[in-house]
C-alpha cells in the first residue's frame, strides 16, 4: 500500500484550480512535482498539508482519508510542509525557530534535542548561527532553517514547496543533496520544483499543467530526452 494516495482531487478558490488530480507516492520515495507557475503544484501540497479543503476527492495517508483535516491534526501524524518563500520567524533566533517546529512534540525533550542535533548535522551552518535572528540569515540559510524546522516535528512525509527558489545553482544543489540524505534516513519526500537539477534525486516524477497531471512515472523514464525537453525544457549548462 502506498504511503500517500491522491484520488480525483478537485480544489478551487474563486475558480477551479485542481481538476481531478490522482497519483500515489510509495513509502521511502522522493517524488518531484514539476510544472510552470499556475499549474497547481502549490495548491496540491497545501491541500495535502491541510491548509486547503478539497471540493472533491480523497487523500489517503497510511490508508486513512485525511482530506480536509487541519494541519494541527496532520503534523502530529507525520505530515509536515516547508512552505514556498521559507516563512521563518524573522525576529526569533535559529534555535527558537527550530523549537517552534517541535511544538507538537514539546513533551519529548531528549528526543527533540536529538532531532535538533540531526538538523545541525544536515545543515552545519545553522549550528554556527544558532543564536542569530532568522531574519538576518541569507536566503539559502533561511531555506535550510525552514526545512530544519519542519524536520523537528519528526515527519513521515515531508512536503517541500520550491526548495531552490532564489538560490544559486551551487546552493540549490546542496539543498537537493541534503533532501536526498533526509530521504535516505527514512522520510518520504514530495518536492515541488521548476529546477530540473533535482531530477538525479527523484524516484518518481509528476508533471502538472493547468490543474491536471500530464505525466507520472519513475525517475528513469524522465531521462527520455524528448519528454524532458517537451515538458521541462533543457537543463542549464
Amino acid at each position: 500500500m502506498a504511503l500517500l494516495e491522491i484520488e480525483d482531487l478537485h480544489v478551487s478558490y474563486d475558480n477551479p484550480v485542481l481538476l481531478g488530480v490522482s497519483f500515489e507516492v510509495e513509502q521511502g520515495e522522493t517524488a518531484v512535482l514539476f510544472g510552470l507557475n499556475g499549474a497547481g503544484k502549490t495548491t496540491t501540497v497545501s491541500t495535502i498539508a491541510g491548509l486547503l479543503k478539497p471540493d472533491k476527492g480523497t487523500i489517503r495517508f497510511n490508508g486513512d482519508n485525511i482530506a480536509g483535516r487541519p494541519p494541527s491534526r496532520l503534523v502530529p501524524r507525520g505530515v509536515s510542509l516547508v512552505p514556498e518563500g521559507r516563512r521563518v520567524f524573522p525576529a526569533l533566533s535559529v534555535a527558537n525557530n527550530l523549537r517552534l517546529g517541535s511544538w507538537t512534540r514539546r513533551t519529548h525533550g531528549k528526543e527533540n534535542e536529538e532531532r535538533r542535533n540531526l538538523v545541525f548535522e544536515y545543515f552545519p551552518r545553522l549550528a554556527e548561527r544558532m543564536d542569530q535572528a532568522a531574519g538576518t540569515l541569507s536566503g539559502g540559510e533561511q531555506q535550510m532553517l525552514s526545512i530544519g524546522r519542519a524536520l523537528m516535528s519528526k515527519p513521515k512525509l515531508l512536503l517541500i514547496d520550491e526548495a531552490s527558489l532564489g538560490l544559486s545553482p551551487a546552493l540549490a544543489k546542496t539543498v537537493f543533496q541534503v533532501v536526498n540524505r533526509i530521504n535516505d534516513d527514512g522520510v518520504t519526500v514530495i518536492i515541488v520544483e521548476q529546477n530540473v537539477g533535482v531530477l538525479p534525486y527523484a524516484d518518481r516524477v509528476l508533471i502538472m499543467e493547468k490543474g491536471t497531471l500530464i505525466f507520472s512515472g519513475v525517475g528513469d523514464e524522465i531521462q527520455n530526452a524528448n519528454l524532458r525537453e517537451s515538458y521541462l525544457g533543457k537543463a542549464a549548462e
